[in-house]
């Protein structure tokens, strides 16, 4: 068996799932060990990931397919700076509607490639930034926590009245000070075995709202 085979994955997703409360069906971790194969091929030439281990990936893979529960079956997702596929990918093969926003051509034929080996995702590829999408495109927005995320994120133009931006973050609060202007936070997830890490929903104001009010709310579940 070849340390890049999707064999090579089974077994940490296998163990580590119910660590970290993800329920998989066997085709759902047989499609994650095909994109953690390919995300760990195409690393040496792209850098997808630095110098993480397949376990690592794993896990990474799970955390990312733990936050689906938090979106609604039909929201029109955009991943914001998808370059690896985290979290975009894991979300598309639990079933959501994906678009992986990637402004890095190299990246972007990384996720091209991934959804021709892994068929039947209904996701598809973007090459752009976020602060020219076209205004309220998009229903929900999932990222990964990165510095700068409050200018990254801006008003959320991109999202519809009250559309939900889930964030992936080990820093609520920092998170919920930079997006202040515009959004509320709304809920928390804590990941499983994890002393830190959050999953963490947004909920965007209506825009006669956006200046001048608190995120207040923070652990509150309106769900």
């Amino acid at each position: 068996m070849s340390e890049r085979s999707p064999e090579a994955f089974d077994p940490h997703l296998a163990t580590l799932a119910p660590k970290l409360a993800v329920e998989l069906s066997a085709a759902d971790r047989g499609r994650l060990a095909v994109y953690l194969s390919e995300l760990f091929s195409w690393n040496d030439s792209t850098n997808l990931f630095g110098r993480l281990s397949k376990e690592d990936l794993a896990r990474h893979a799970l955390e990312s397919t733990l936050g689906a529960a938090l979106f609604e079956p039909g929201e029109r997702i955009v991943d914001i700076g998808s370059g690896g596929g985290f979290p975009g990918i894991p979300l598309a093969v639990a079933g959501l509607d994906v678009t992986l926003l990637e402004p890095r051509e190299r990246r972007a034929a990384f996720l091209r490639h991934v959804l021709r080996k892994v068929p039947g995702l209904k996701a598809s590829v973007l090459v752009d930034r976020v602060e020219k999408l076209s205004a309220t495109r998009f229903t929900a927005a999932s990222v990964r926590a990165v510095g700068g995320l409050g200018a990254l994120i801006g008003k959320g133009d991109f999202l519809a009245t009250h559309g939900k931006l889930v964030i992936w973050t080990a820093d609520p609060e920092k998170n919920a000070g930079e997006l202040a202007r515009a959004f509320t936070l709304e809920r928390e997830l804590a990941i499983p075995r994890t002393s830190r890490r959050k999953i963490v929903v947004f909920r965007k104001r209506s825009t006669g709202n956006i200046e001048g009010r608190s995120t207040g709310n923070i652990g509150r579940n309106d769900g």
